[in-house]
């Protein structure tokens, strides 16, 4: 039994591992967009509503960061892909996903279907965002060492396939042995 939580930033392949690992260990996939469809909800509103009200009252995301940490305490058996599970669910298997920004951009671009300099302003500025609210919620400055990680991957230079197996063969080596 094992709680699995997998970190990256835009394009690294979160969903995509995220979805196929836990249909491989028989676990069920949650992301981000959950709980914050689930926030959204408790507070009556769309989920664009609440990503407007989101930048200027941080009540929203702290309602989100809430949701997480409880469904992290009453839950086993899950994989969930969200940039900050791994700090609200502190006994979960924290998995870290880098990846070359310019290739995370190209991805997000093809994905999307829009002009790749466009996404690289974009997600440039969410990123800043992302950090700065990290740094000034939760005194989370520096996610670049992997330190808070059990495991890194670089997805970068793999197939998802490679990715898949080598988180199935982490987590069956730390909790089937």
């Amino acid at each position: 039994m094992a709680k699995i939580t997998i970190f990256g930033m835009a394009g690294t392949g979160k969903t995509s591992a995220g979805k196929a690992v836990a249909e491989k260990l028989g676990y069920k996939f949650y992301s981000a967009g959950n709980f914050a469809r689930e926030t959204a909800a408790k507070f009556g509103m769309t989920i664009d509503e609440l990503e407007q009200l989101s930048k200027t009252d941080d009540k929203y995301d702290r309602e989100r960061d809430k949701i997480t940490e409880e469904f992290g305490k009453n839950n086993d058996n899950f994989v969930v892909e969200a940039r900050l599970a791994w700090h609200f669910i502190p006994d979960s298997f924290k998995i870290r996903f880098i990846c070359d920004f310019n290739l995370r951009t190209e991805r997000i671009a093809l994905r999307e279907g829009k002009d790749v300099e466009q996404v690289r302003r974009e997600t440039r500025a969410r990123e800043d965002a992302i950090y700065e609210r990290f740094a000034n919620y939760y005194n989370i400055t520096d996610l670049e060492n992997g330190n808070s990680f059990d495991l890194t991957i670089n997805t970068g230079d793999k197939k998802l396939e490679e990715v898949v197996e080598e988180i199935v063969a982490k987590i069956k080596e730390k909790y089937n042995s």
